[in-house]
């Protein structure tokens, strides 16, 4: 029975389409962080800074749609241990993100490679969680690509503690302090995603009965 439940779960959260497209992303990452850091006129595995903040934003930006299934509110009135189910549909997705990305930074990985690549998955699959909480499973994505983006264009040349506390998603994978606030947005978004779900879409809650 809960094998049976386990496939329909994963069936209407689309997980086969983000599992294909953690691994198109994994082979993208993996295509240009080798390209950048072969280019004589880069500075070698030190200019993989755009896959290293991108790779990871675009494979949460796929785990969203799989936060809510087609009804949420339908699903919460199943007695479903549904923390549960989020937690591990989370740490699944956690370990085929970071999985795959850290197989696209072996090369070189203290330098922009696995060990940022791993850090940056954690750090967006808790801004899309927390996303998902705040905004629904449709627009999840728009924290974590608003950030990451605003961070990469902000570019700030400082490498100090509270530079590397709120630009985490570009600082080299050595900074402890990017490390710990990458950390803590997975623990906040992840533990608010269970506590509360995906918020439903206005589209799909019933009407109130008369």
């Amino acid at each position: 029975m809960t094998g049976r439940l386990l496939t329909l779960h994963l069936r209407s959260r689309g997980a086969s389409m983000f599992v294909a497209g953690v691994g198109v992303i994994m082979l993208l990452a993996w295509a240009a962080g080798t390209w950048l850091a072969s280019r004589p006129y880069f500075d070698g595995p030190a200019a993989r800074v755009p896959v290293v903040a991108l790779a990871p934003l675009l494979a949460a930006l796929l785990l969203g749609p799989t936060l809510a299934g087609a009804d949420e509110d339908l699903e919460r009135s199943t007695p479903l241990p549904w923390r549960a189910w989020r937690a591990g549909h989370l740490l699944v997705a956690v370990f085929v993100t970071a999985t795959a990305l850290s197989l696209a930074g072996l090369r070189a990985p203290d330098t922009y490679g696995a060990h940022a690549l791993v850090r940056n998955a954690l750090g967006c699959i808790g801004l899309v969680a927390g996303g998902a909480v705040l905004l629904g499973a449709r627009l999840a994505w728009l924290p974590a690509f608003v950030y990451v983006c605003a961070v990469y264009a902000a570019a700030p040349r400082q490498t100090g503690t509270a530079v590397a506390a709120w630009a985490w998603p570009i600082q080299p994978s050595t900074s402890t302090t990017s490390r710990l606030a990458a950390a803590t947005i997975f623990v906040i978004g992840a533990a608010a995603y269970l506590h509360r779900g995906s918020r439903a879409s206005a589209s799909r809650r019933y009407p109130p009965r008369r």
